[in-house]
C-alpha cells in the first residue's frame, strides 16, 4: 500500500513539471498552425474567356455574376509574454503544484493510509524549490541594481555631454610679427614673388 502511494507521489511530482510543458508546447504549436495557414491557390480555369483579349466579345449575361467571396478576417495577433513574465509564471505554477502535493501527502498521512515518511519527498521538494526561489530572487535583485546603476551612469553621461562647453577643435597658430603674410582676402592682390 505504501509503495503504491510512493509511486503515486512520484507520478504527481512529474505531472507538476511535465503537464505545463506539454500545454505550453501545444499552445505554441496551435498558434504556429493558425498563423501559417496556406493561402488558397487560385486555379486557372481554361474555359474562361480572356477579358483583356479584344477579339473576345463581352457578354452582359455572364455566368460569373456572383459576388466574390469575402476572405476571412485575419486571426487576432498572439500576444507573447516577455521572458521575465514567463519565468515568473512558471515559478508560481511550480510553487502552487508542490504546495498542493505536500498538502495531499499530509492529508494521506493524517488519515493513516500511509506512513509518515511518505510526506517527506513532497516536503523536501518544496523546501528545495523555495531555497532555489530565494537564490533566484537575490540574483534578480542584483541584476535590477546593476541595471539601475547602468541607467544612472548613462543618464549622467548624457547630462555631462549636454552641459559640457563645446571643445575647441581648431589649432591657433601664433604668427611672427615682423613677417608679411599673404592674405588671400586683401584688397591688393599680388602675384607670387612680387
Amino acid at each position: 500500500m505504501s509503495s503504491t502511494l510512493l509511486y503515486l507521489a512520484i507520478v504527481a511530482v512529474w505531472a507538476v513539471v511535465l503537464v505545463p510543458m506539454w500545454l505550453r508546447r501545444d499552445n505554441d504549436g496551435f498558434s504556429r498552425i493558425l498563423h501559417k495557414r496556406p493561402e488558397p491557390i487560385d486555379e486557372l480555369d481554361l474555359d474562361e474567356p480572356d477579358l483583356e483579349d479584344p477579339a473576345v466579345e463581352e457578354d452582359d449575361s455572364s455566368p460569373y455574376d456572383e459576388p466574390a467571396p469575402v476572405p476571412p478576417p485575419p486571426p487576432p495577433p498572439v500576444r507573447r509574454r516577455s521572458g521575465r513574465a514567463a519565468v515568473i509564471a512558471r515559478r508560481r505554477r511550480r510553487t502552487f503544484g508542490l504546495t498542493l502535493l505536500l498538502i495531499a501527502a499530509i492529508a494521506v498521512t493524517a488519515t493513516a493510509r500511509a506512513p509518515w515518511w511518505t510526506a517527506l519527498p513532497a516536503a523536501v521538494l518544496l523546501a528545495c524549490h523555495l531555497a532555489l526561489l530565494r537564490v533566484a530572487a537575490g540574483m534578480d535583485a542584483a541584476r535590477r541594481r546593476a541595471e539601475a546603476r547602468a541607467r544612472a551612469r548613462a543618464a549622467a553621461a548624457r547630462h555631462a555631454r549636454r552641459t559640457a562647453p563645446p571643445a575647441h577643435h581648431a589649432e591657433v597658430i601664433d604668427l611672427p610679427a615682423g613677417r608679411e603674410v599673404f592674405d588671400q582676402h586683401a584688397d591688393e592682390r599680388r602675384a607670387v614673388g612680387d
